[in-house]
């Protein structure tokens, strides 16, 4: 079987299992009829079987509700498998299925981005993170317009704002650092390997405690994990509960309070502040005189 077919039939069974209303196998393979795929129930079978193997995704089959679901406690992170497998999917719709691809891709509106660069190297850095291998990278400084070569120690990959970084350990600089895919250039992976440190693991996982980049505002490595409520208005809030600003958010009081609990940053401010009126901070206090502190110098700009 194709391995594009497969991958497509992989991500629509779990993103209809994700339903959580235990679907049967029947409506799996009618689900996938109406995306124009036809397949055996052994076939289906043997699919659901592959997803746990390959992906460690915990389908299982409930007797009492005759059908399968999920289990996210023992599985991997679902969302971001279905991630990847969704732009695999929509690239083999667009790439494969339709045999006029210049007339297709008139019908595509683009915001043309530079930094979507360097994306076709995130296997090879995947790969290099999976297996603790060293590489050499060079890396464009913005500051002097030149390329540095680093050898690095590669921990994880973030994406943020349709960006992709590599963050790394840097031998020379004995701390981590942050690389942007599209100023990286060359790529060596070395046979040389490396183990993952623990005080190292804990400084990677700050990574999922913040809006953005910076896990240590003001050079701060115990900058807290605060609890931050925002007020929105019934105009933007649908926008935010469809796009959340970080994985914590909860919505709480009359249903137009939003809670995250994350380290504050810089690029937290500017995702504030790019709300404009239409949102408020509440607290912490620290927070709510600084966006109040950074909107009157910009209204001292109009100030004429």
């Amino acid at each position: 079987m194709n391995n594009k077919n497969t991958i497509r039939r992989d991500y629509l069974i779990i993103r209809r299992i994700m339903r959580g209303d235990y679907p049967s196998a029947s409506l799996l393979l009618q689900y996938l009829e109406r995306n124009d795929i036809t397949i055996t129930l052994r076939t289906l079978q043997r699919d659901m079987a592959d997803i746990r193997s390959n992906f460690d995704i915990e389908v299982i089959y409930d007797s009492k509700k005759n059908g399968y679901y999920i289990d996210e406690t023992c599985s991997m992170d679902t969302d971001k498998l279905l991630y990847f497998l969704g732009l695999a999917e929509s690239s083999d719709i667009i790439l494969s299925s339709i045999k006029d691809k210049q007339k297709l891709l008139k019908y595509l509106s683009i915001s043309p981005n530079p930094h979507a660069k360097g994306v076709e190297n995130i296997g090879i850095l995947l790969h290099a993170i999976q297996q603790c291998t060293v590489i050499n990278i060079s890396h464009l400084s913005y500051q002097t317009g030149e390329q540095k070569a680093y050898t690095v120690e590669p921990y994880l990959l973030k994406e943020f704002e349709g960006m992709w970084y590599l963050f790394a350990y840097c031998e020379e600089m004995r701390a981590f650092r942050t690389f942007g895919l599209d100023r990286i250039g060359q790529i060596q992976v070395t046979d040389r390997t490396f183990q993952r440190r623990e005080e190292l693991e804990r400084t990677a996982e700050k990574f999922e405690n913040v809006y953005g980049l910076v896990y240590e505002p003001n050079n701060n490595p115990n900058a807290p994990i605060e609890e931050v409520k925002l007020k929105v208005s019934s105009i933007m809030l649908p926008y935010i509960q469809s796009l959340p600003i970080h994985s914590s958010q909860s919505i709480s009081g009359d249903g137009d309070v939003i809670t995250l609990h994350l380290i504050i940053n810089p690029e937290l401010e500017n995702k504030i502040m790019s709300y404009g009126e239409y949102i408020e901070v509440l607290s912490p206090h620290s927070l709510r005189n600084k966006i109040k502190e950074r909107i009157m110098q910009s209204l001292s700009k109009y100030d004429d």
